[in-house]
């Protein structure tokens, strides 16, 4: 069997790829592409993100889930925000200060878990040197990378949401960030030109060298806390220091003689399960796909769904685990079921998490399998000076009211919407996916199961084929969703929004590997921006 890198960006899933050509496992070649990842598209992942990574190393019997989540640092308090909250951004439900205090700048810091996590994947699963894994994403950051379309949009919008700072208004708020991004007259680099970095290539020579262990106990903690505190941020270097993951066995359904794994809380895998689990019991083959009733019972679906993320999806360790035993249980999934059979509409207002994450998928000829999501939530636009890297801004997804699921305590892991899941077909390794996309996560990933289970699709043709996202009462459809169709969902009671394009952001960027049953593998890198599927001969 050959090996496959699946990501969002063809340099990072190349650079991979010669890992496995080289020798490395599907884990060597996640810890490579990983790193990559971090420098060419920097404001969806890096050095100061999260990260969930889906884990199955066959020949170890190990199937697991790690953890690399954001916490709040320690010295943040549940009622610190609570009387200068104006509620949810329109868009992206974040919380709204009049001096974006959740969304950018140092008290919008978390502390971070994507370079632990890489770490601890290394030291259970990588055959490969260290120092070695991390030489590709050096040199690039070094030699520098092509700007894409996507970067220089990114860079060339101010104030994208009415309510809340543009990832510019971010990059300029901060004179490190702004130097590394945009020329001394503010304007952002052309897509085509090439972008270096060599502050961050140190930075990520410290970690080759040092190990991960440097970014939480080493010289390069010490940096960063020293920058962090002096700045007024939450995090203490004592939070870097006693900093870890968590691993942990994933939850599972099945659907239609498939089982298909995720991660649970505080990721969103428990959203993933408990959609599959209602539309277990319809026979969606038979409705046709993309017809009238095929999307009004996947919107509902997921409407449904989306509103028991609001009200119980919190951390097991804060909560308890009653709300997610419940949420994906066959009680739950029958009583939603019924609803949605119905015809209900979702309630909640909706809202659209920013999609700046990124994921990558990589399977070896071992049958050994990394999933891997990452992100910086959207970016905080703060550079510690002279190490190269954006800081997350975690908080923004902190409930600043006392009392509830995910509201502001020390240390307490910030809930996210990344969910790498594997699936098996009689314990035979069958798919590989995840995606980034924020809410949008959930729509796009419980589609391409379905493409894939119940309607034959190819890789290709699963990320590719017409994609809505439905939360709150509304529906957001591509536009080769036909608009007799959308009509017809007018009519049934959906607010119904058609995007211009073919091919919508909004609707998220999934990431695919199938696997058939004589060990073929058949990839697919959503259209939807910046792909990357590089197969190797191993």
């Amino acid at each position: 069997m050959r090996g496959i890198v699946v990501c969002v960006h063809p340099r990072a899933a190349e650079e991979g790829a010669k890992v496995l050509e080289a020798g490395g496992n599907a884990f060597d070649a996640a810890v490579t592409t990983a790193f990559v990842q971090m420098v060419v598209i920097p404001f969806s992942c890096g050095v100061s993100g999260m990260m969930s990574a889906h884990i199955l190393a066959p020949a170890m019997g190990d199937h697991v889930v790690i953890d690399g989540c954001m916490r709040a640092g320690s010295l943040a308090s549940d009622d610190m925000w609570a009387n200068d909250y104006l509620g949810e951004a329109a868009v992206s439900g974040t919380s709204l200060f009049t001096d974006h205090r959740s969304t950018m700048g140092y008290s919008s810091i978390c502390t971070p878990g994507a370079v632990a996590a890489l770490g601890e994947i290394y030291g259970k699963y990588c055959t490969m040197p260290w120092n070695e894994l991390l030489q590709p994403a050096i040199r690039v950051a070094r030699d520098g990378f092509v700007v894409t379309p996507e970067l220089q949009e990114t860079l060339s919008v101010s104030n994208l949401l009415s309510d809340e700072p543009s990832i510019l208004d971010r990059v300029q708020s901060n004179g490190p960030c702004a130097s590394i991004y945009l020329d001394e007259s503010g304007v952002s680099p052309k897509a085509g030109s090439i972008l270096r970095n060599p502050d961050y290539a140190e930075t990520i020579e410290r970690l080759a060298i040092n190990g991960a262990a440097d970014l939480y106990t080493g010289e390069l903690a010490s940096d960063i806390s020293e920058d962090l505190e002096r700045n007024d941020s939450f995090i203490t270097r004592e939070d870097f220091a006693e900093y870890e993951t968590k691993s942990y066995t994933p939850i599972s359904t099945d659907y239609r003689g498939y089982k298909v794994f995720s991660n649970s809380a505080p990721g969103a895998g428990p959203l993933l399960i408990e959609a599959l689990n209602i539309l277990n019991g319809m026979d969606m083959r038979q409705l046709g796909h993309g017809t009238t009733e095929y999307l009004e019972r996947l919107a509902s679906t997921l409407q449904l769904v989306n509103q028991d993320r609001i009200d119980f999806l919190g951390d097991p360790e804060i909560i308890g685990t009653g709300p997610l035993n419940m949420m994906i249980s066959d009680q739950r999934a029958s009583e939603l079921r019924e609803r949605v059979l119905n015809g209900e509409i979702g309630r909640m207002n909706p809202s659209l998490e920013d999609t700046d994450t990124t994921h990558l998928t990589v399977v070896d000829g071992q049958g050994n399998v990394a999933s891997i999501t990452h992100s910086l939530g959207n970016i905080s636009g703060v550079v510690t000076p002279g190490l190269g890297f954006v800081h997350n801004n975690g908080m923004n997804r902190y409930d600043p009211r006392p009392g509830r699921a995910s509201s502001i305590m020390p240390r307490k892991a910030r809930l996210h919407l990344m969910m790498p899941s594997i699936a098996l077909e009689n314990s035979r390794l069958a798919m590989a996916f995840g995606a980034p996309g924020g809410n949008a996560i959930l729509s796009a990933l419980t589609q391409i199961v379905s493409n894939v289970i119940d309607f034959d699709m190819t890789a290709v043709e699963a990320v590719t084929a017409p994609r809505i996202h439905a939360e709150g009462q509304k529906i957001w459809c591509e536009a080769r969703v036909r608009s007799s169709t959308c009509d017809d969902l007018r009519s049934k009671g959906f607010e119904v929004v058609q995007d211009a394009g073919s091919l919508s952001r909004r609707v998220a960027r999934a990431q695919l590997v199938i696997i058939g049953s004589g060990s073929q593998l058949d990839g697919g890198s959503d259209p939807r921006g910046p792909m990357g599927v590089v197969y190797s001969e191993i």
